[in-house]
């Protein structure tokens, strides 16, 4: 049920990043655990966001005397959904540090102990390549670029996930609507190789827009468009009892 208010707490985030859009073309990350991250260094938008209990529409819950009782696919969304809140503010590394017990199948410096077979491993690794290609031409963990390891990221995501093909389609739309040169479209239909976009050519299409402020443009839209649609589809699963009729 994708289209579950936001809660009290999300809301203003979710306004700030409309009126606030990330930069696709990267941000250095700094690679610390989130108990030792300086979150005053972000928007203080933020300031309202505790942790993943915030995620939830109690508000609604009341309103609608539905069971408040949460599952576990539901509190380990809120997780994640909590590191996208996050990366829209750019707190890419908080981000980083909240997915990865999801994503990743064994424990880490920055993320903690390993959850394994999480239901919101999906989520998870989609969120957790999104962190790394906002980290885009940077260098990061194992000596790789952003763009290299959202590759990898996207690769753990399972090819079924919902948004994949619906995100597809929407690129392919955008991409169509836009105002390309000739060289420009070129470029796209060489990385496309004759297929739908996908997330292969679509990170290779990040990692060589900077040839032109068009592209750029582009890439930036189709970035923050997707880290929209991942949040509403979290929300989707954490408020699903939570919706008023």
């Amino acid at each position: 049920m994708e289209d579950s208010a936001y809660s009290t707490p999300v809301t203003p985030v979710v306004e700030y990043f409309k009126n606030h859009p990330l930069l696709h073309q990267g941000s250095p990350m700094l690679y610390q655990a989130y108990n030792e991250l300086d979150h005053s260094r972000l928007p203080d938008v933020i300031e309202s966001i505790n942790g993943p209990e915030d995620m939830f529409c109690e508000e609604l819950a009341r309103g609608a005397c539905v069971n408040t009782h949460t599952t576990k696919e539901q509190e380990h969304n809120a997780d994640v959904m909590l590191g996208l809140v996050y990366m829209m503010v750019g707190g890419v590394d908080e981000a980083h540090d909240l997915v990865l017990p999801y994503s990743l199948p064994f424990d880490s410096e920055w993320g903690g102990p390993a959850i394994l077979d999480s239901p919101a491993l999906g989520n998870a690794t989609y969120s957790h390549a999104l962190v790394h290609r906002t980290e885009g031409k940077y260098v990061g963990e194992l000596g790789m670029i952003g763009w290299e390891n959202a590759r990898s990221w996207f690769n753990e995501t399972p090819s079924d996930h919902v948004l994949f093909k619906r995100f597809s389609d929407i690129a392919e739309n955008t991409a169509l609507k836009f105002d390309v040169d000739e060289k420009d479209k070129a470029l796209m239909d060489e990385i496309k190789g004759g297929q739908s976009w996908n997330w292969e050519s679509l990170t290779e299409l990040f990692s060589r827009s900077c040839q032109s402020d068009a592209l750029t443009l582009l890439c930036n839209e189709l970035h923050n468009l997707e880290i929209s649609m991942v949040l509403e589809h979290c929300n989707g699963i954490v408020n699903v009892d939570r919706k008023t009729s």
